[in-house]
Parts: C-alpha cells; structure tokens; sequence
C-alpha cells in the first residue's frame, strides 16, 4: 500500500468541502507531492489494510419509503506513464450492488444522497456528502458486482491509503504464484455495530481461500460469473471490502520471507443459512441470521477489467490531454 501522492478526481477532490454535487463537478488538476514525511517504523500489512478503506452510506427511496444503506470502500491508484513521477489515477471501489443501492430483488432504488466518512490527518474524521448518486462506471457484464468512479482526497488532510495496481492478483499473478485454496486471506471493512466515534474503526478479519471454482458460478448479481469462495465471515456492511491474499511463505518451488500481501478481490456477498441449513446466496446488505462464514469474492482480474473498458480508458485519456493543455498555458 502507498500514500497517494499526485492523483486526479474527475468527480470531486472531497476533502476540500463537506457538500459537493454529484453532477457536472469540473476535473481536480493534479495535486502537489505530499510532504515527505519524517522516518517511521514501517507499519503492519493488517493496519495498512485498514487505512485503505472508506465507510459508505446511501440514504434510497424504495417508492416512498426511506431506505439506508451501509458499505464498504476501498481506494485503487491505477499507474500511468504519462503522468508525472508517483502520480496515478485514483479511483473510489465498490460492488455494483451498493452503489445502485440495490433492494432485495435486485432492483436500484433512487439514491437520494452518499455520503463517504474519512479519517483525517488530525485523528477525527470527516463525512463529505454527494447529492445524488456519483457517476458510477460498471462493468459491461452484469454478472461482475463491481463499481468504481475516479475520485481523489487530499493526502494532506485525509489520512488514506491507495492500494497500486501493481498489487492485483489478476489470472497472470494466481497461476504464477501459485494461489491456491488453503492460502490465508483477510479483509477489512465496516463494522456496522461499531462505526467509531471519533475515528473511523474499519474491523479486521481472517480466513482462508476455499474455493477457486474452474467454472461460472452464481454471484450475487443473480446471473453466472466468475468469482472465489471465502471461509471468512462477511455480514452488513462489508458489501466492497477489499480482500488480501497472503503470497509468503513457500509458493510452488519459491520461498518468500514473512509476509507479501495482495489484492486477491472485493467481498460482494455471502451465503446465508436458510430454512433447513439450505444455503443461499445474498448480498452483506441483506444479510440475515444464520451466516455459513463463506464469502463470495470478486476476482482482482474482474476489476483489471473493469479498468480496461473503454470508458475507463477514455477518461484517463481525457483527463492527460487536459493536464497537456493545461501545462502549455
């Protein structure tokens, strides 16, 4: 993990007000390098981790009735030669289901607000609100619940961390390094019963991989995919937590020293217990009693993809045209 330095918004640089419009905000310019800070012990991977993460809130309407819904998410810096040294484009991660503020048959409720809460550099935090929903970017197709949008904090205010591209375990990385089920795996993400007071106290948990199916599964979009299993306990909340798969220790013929963390995916649901311990599939936004303890997971490689459509791509085109023009003024 990293502390971004020069990033972009094509949304809304957040930590510079508390209320912003989720339409029509104009392109942030890339921000100054962060001050470098003074020398540190290097932190834990599981609290790096936690640093990573955001907590989101939606407040829907389901017809007329008021809906909240609770979730978690994660920052990813994309590298991009063009742009200059440390810099990448920054992009806010979740499930598709979270940001379409999904009902329980899978229908999007009209989102009156999101509201994401931070925490800063003071040691308090900050809940900046978008009127409206965000120009979210979803994948093509509709069996990935993912969903991410171009959005860059203020590193010298907003205590933050992005997760680079260089880390994603895409198909390349999981054959190469061997991943297989058994590896440990930890997420983290909001923990609904105890948001934090002052801070935000995203919660840690452990498990293993258990499954890497060779063929389409059900995902918690209702439609056939590809996904990973989890024995990791997920509930409300950890709707777009990001999921770690530890790469040490011996992998194949290589032995790695201590502990080498990767991005494996992004927690999306989970099956829950139903009646006579049958076993279904739901989302953590609709999570009942009776959970299994296995996590349904989007792959790494899913959101590489996502990164790669067209649309995504465009817009970083845009944007570093932009930033030439700008330059020549």
């Amino acid at each position: 993990m990293q502390t971004p330095r020069a990033v972009f918004s094509l949304v809304v640089l957040a930590c510079l007000s508390n209320v912003v419009s989720a339409q029509n905000n104009p392109p942030v310019p890339l921000q100054q390098k962060t001050p470098t800070a003074p020398t540190a012990p290097p932190e834990p991977a599981e609290r790096q981790v936690r640093h990573t993460v955001i907590f989101i809130t939606m407040h829907c309407l389901r017809g007329v009735q008021p809906v909240t819904a609770q979730g978690t998410g994660f920052f990813i810096q994309v590298a991009d030669s063009r742009l200059p040294a440390d810099s990448g484009f920054v992009y806010l991660v979740t499930n598709r289901h979270m940001a379409m503020c999904w009902d329980d048959d899978r229908n999007p409720m009209q989102v009156q607000d999101l509201s994401i809460r931070v925490n800063m550099k003071d040691g308090s935090s900050q809940e900046f609100t978008a009127i409206g929903n965000l120009p979210w970017i979803l994948p093509k197709k509709d069996s990935v619940d993912l969903a991410i949008v171009p959005m860059a904090l203020d590193p010298t205010k907003c205590d933050y961390r992005t997760i680079p591209d260089s880390l994603f375990v895409t198909d390349d990385v999981a054959k190469k390094e061997s991943v297989s089920e058994g590896i440990k795996i930890i997420f983290s993400g909001f923990f609904y019963q105890v948001p934090g007071l002052k801070h935000v106290q995203p919660i840690i948990r452990e498990g293993v991989v258990a499954m890497m199916p060779d063929e389409d599964l059900m995902t918690t979009t209702g439609k056939m995919g590809r996904v990973y299993l989890g024995e990791v306990h997920a509930f409300h909340g950890n709707s777009g937590s990001p999921v770690f798969v530890d790469l040490g220790g011996i992998r194949g013929a290589l032995m790695r020293v201590g502990e080498d963390y990767r991005l494996l995916g992004i927690v999306s649901g989970g099956y829950g217990e139903g009646e006579q311990n049958a076993l279904v599939l739901e989302t953590p936004l609709a999570s009942k009693p009776g959970n299994s303890g296995i996590a349904v997971i989007v792959p790494a490689s899913e959101l590489r993809a996502l990164l790669d459509e067209p649309t995504a791509v465009a817009a970083r085109d845009a944007e570093v045209s932009r930033q030439a023009r700008e330059a020549k003024k």
